[in-house]
């Protein structure tokens, strides 16, 4: 199954803090086969700027870190990226994905190279994608 690589982004606010939401389009196919049954959230927080918005050097690493990630669980079809949130110090990565017990190795194997990071893993049965569909529809020009 062909995974859509066309994002929305949207720019907002959280806490009076600027907040970057990008969510991936066009999952209908993905969503409705039941293959990806749970929302997983890995939380990273950062220094950031005086907005809570990270730094040109960890934009940097969050971007490297999170497409080595993304494309280790994509690959291997345990985890598929759907949202990103930036803001108020802290990156917000939801992917849907087949349980935390497959994804939480990928992340341990993706991530062995570096000093250990500071982020959190959280998971929460979610088969009918709401969280999803509530994040498209909230902030996306189209569903």
């Amino acid at each position: 199954m062909q995974v859509s690589n066309e994002w929305f982004v949207a720019d907002t606010e959280n806490e009076g803090k600027p907040l970057i939401v990008r969510g991936r389009l066009f999952l209908d196919a993905l969503r409705q086969s039941g293959e990806f049954p749970t929302r997983i959230a890995l939380v990273w927080e950062y220094g950031g700027d005086i907005k809570g918005l990270p730094t040109e050097k960890e934009t940097q690493a969050l971007d490297l870190l999170n497409e080595q990630l993304r494309e280790a669980l994509e690959e291997k079809r345990v985890a598929i990226l759907t949202a990103i949130f930036i803001g108020n110090r802290t990156a917000r990565y939801e992917y849907y994905g087949i349980s935390v017990e497959r994804f939480a190795p990928i992340v341990d194997e993706t991530f062995a190279q570096y000093p250990a990071l500071p982020f959190r893993i959280g998971a929460k049965s979610d088969p009918e994608w709401n969280n999803y569909i509530e994040t498209v529809q909230q902030f996306a020009i189209q569903p």
